[in-house]
C-alpha cells in the first residue's frame, strides 16, 4: 500500500470540507464578489498547506542513544575492537580507511552556515544500519540507537551511499593476470591436479535478497520460489578470498537465474573477462558454453564419471555459498531489506543497498586480505558445443587422475 504523506492527508481533508461546504451553500444566493473571495481563500489555504513544512506542533523527542560506545571501543583493547566490529560491521582500521576515502566527497558539502553532522557519525549510523535486519533495522530503532531523528538516519544513509558508490570501480574490478594465477593455483590445490580444471578460476551463483514486505509496484514479479518477495542477484566470486569480481542486479525474485545472469560481464563480454581457455563454474540451472561449465543434470549425472565430475565440481563451487554467507553475514540488512518498493525509484533505491554491500565486501578483502569477507566486445551467442567438449575433457582428466590414484593403491 502506497504511503500517504501528512501534506496529502491534510489537503484531501480540506478539499472534502470544501465540497461539503459548497453543497450546503447551493440554495443560498452568492454574489460574484463572495465567490471570488471564497475561491481566493481556498487557493491560499491549499498553497499554505503545501508550503508549510510542519503541519502540527513540534514535540521535543528525548534523544540519548548509545552509538557513542563505538568510539570508546575503537580505541580500546582487542576485545573492545571486536565489539566495535560487531556494531559497525567493519574493523576500526577499515573504518578509518573508508572515512579517509569518502570524507572529501561533495555530498558532504552543503554550502550553508549550518554544518552537517560530522562525517564519521554519518558513516557510523549507516554502517550500523547495514548490519541490522528484522525489527532491529527499523528507522525508529536505528534513530534511538544513534540518538538522532528518523529523518537524519535516512539523510545520513543517502549521503554515505552516494560517497561509497563513487568507490565502485576502485574495489569492483576484473582480476589481474597475477591474481588469476592465485585463483588457478587454489583450484589446482583443491582438485589435486591441474590441466584444464585450473582454468576455472571463478564461481557463479544466484542469491535472493529478501524484502521485508510485498512491493506495491508489480508485487507478484518479486515473488520467489522460496515463497517470499525479493531481488535476484548474480554473483561471480574468486574462490581463494571470496572477492566479488562480477555481478548482476536489477532482476526481481521471479526471474530465472539464467536470465538474471545475462546482465553479468561474463555473459555480455566473455572474451573481456576470460582469456585463452578460462571459464567459470556454475550450477545446473545455467546454460553450457565455452565460458560457463555447469554441473551435469540427471539422467546423465547418474553415470559414474559424471557423478565424480559433479562431486568434484561441487567441492569447488561451495565457495559461492561461502561468499554469499560472508557477504550477508557481515551486512545483515541484505538478509531482509527494509525498503518499500512503491515506484521505479524505490526499486533503484533497493539496488543501492546491494551495490554498496558488494563494494564494502571487496573493500574489507582488499584492506584485511584473506576471507575477510579496456575494449569491449559485442555479446556472443552461447557456444554449447564448445562447452560440451570442454566439460568432456574435464571429465576425462578427472577419470585419468582417479585411475592413477587407484593404480598407486
Amino acid at each position: 500500500m502506497t504511503r500517504i504523506t501528512a501534506h496529502e492527508r491534510v489537503t484531501a481533508s480540506y478539499m472534502t470540507w470544501m465540497s461539503v461546504r459548497d453543497v450546503a451553500l447551493l440554495n443560498e444566493e452568492q454574489d460574484i464578489d463572495f465567490l471570488v473571495q471564497k475561491l481566493s481563500a481556498d487557493v491560499e489555504t491549499l498553497k499554505l498547506i503545501r508550503t508549510t513544512r510542519y503541519l502540527g506542533p513540534r514535540e521535543h523527542v528525548a534523544k540519548a542513544g548509545n552509538l557513542h560506545l563505538a568510539w570508546i571501543y575503537k580505541d580500546g583493547n582487542v576485545n573492545d575492537q571486536k565489539r566495535f566490529e560487531n556494531m559497525l560491521r567493519i574493523s576500526p582500521y577499515c573504518f578509518d580507511v573508508l572515512l579517509e576515502l569518502i570524507k572529501d566527497h561533495t555530498i558532504f558539502s552543503n554550502n550553508s552556515n549550518n554544518p552537517q553532522t560530522p562525517i564519521e557519525q554519518q558513516l557510523a549510523v549507516t554502517l550500523y544500519r547495514l548490519g541490522r535486519y528484522g525489527n532491529g533495522a527499523s528507522i525508529e530503532d536505528i534513530a534511538r540507537i544513534a540518538g538522532c531523528s528518523e529523518g537524519s538516519v535516512e539523510n545520513f544513509t543517502n549521503r554515505v551511499f552516494t560517497a561509497i558508490e563513487a568507490l565502485h570501480d576502485l574495489f569492483v574490478r576484473p582480476l589481474t593476470t597475477a591474481e588469476k594465477e592465485v585463483e588457478k593455483d587454489w583450484v589446482e590445490q583443491n582438485v589435486g591436479f591441474g590441466g584444464l580444471w585450473r582454468e576455472g578460476w571463478i564461481m557463479y551463483d544466484g542469491t535472493i535478497v529478501p524484502l521485508y514486505a510485498k512491493p506495491a509496484l508489480n508485487g507478484q514479479g518479486y515473488y520467489t520460489r522460496k515463497s517470499n518477495y525479493g531481488l535476484n542477484v548474480q554473483i561471480g566470486n574468486a574462490p581463494s578470498n571470496l572477492r566479488i569480481v562480477d555481478y548482476s542486479i536489477g532482476h526481481t525474485g521471479s526471474a530465472h537465474d539464467q536470465l538474471a545472469f545475462e546482465g553479468t560481464a561474463a555473459y555480455k563480454y566473455p572474451n573481456w573477462l576470460f582469456f585463452g581457455r578460462e571459464f567459470g563454474w556454475f550450477d545446473s540451472a545455467y546454460t553450457l558454453t565455452g565460458r560457463s561449465i555447469p554441473i551435469i543434470k540427471e539422467p546423465a549425472a547418474l553415470e559414474p564419471d559424471n557423478m565424480a565430475f559433479n562431486k568434484t565440481c561441487s567441492h569447488l563451487r561451495v565457495r559461492s555459498e561461502h561468499c554469499m554467507g560472508a557477504w550477508k553475514g557481515r551486512f545483515q540488512a541484505l538478509r531482509e531489506l527494509r525498503v518499500n518498493i512503491n515506484s521505479n525509484s524505490d526499486h533503484e533505491e533497493a539496488l543501492r543497498w546491494i551495490m554498496v554491500g558488494i563494494i564494502l565486501h571487496n573493500m574489507v578483502i582488499d584492506i584485511e586480505g584473506g576471507d575477510a569477507g579496456a575494449a569491449f566486445h559485442e555479446p556472443t551467442e552461447p557456444d554449447t558445443e564448445a562447452g560440451r567438449a570442454k566439460r568432456l575433457e574435464l571429465i576425462q582428466e578427472l577419470a585419468a587422475y582417479r585411475a592413477t590414484l587407484s593404480h598407486h593403491e
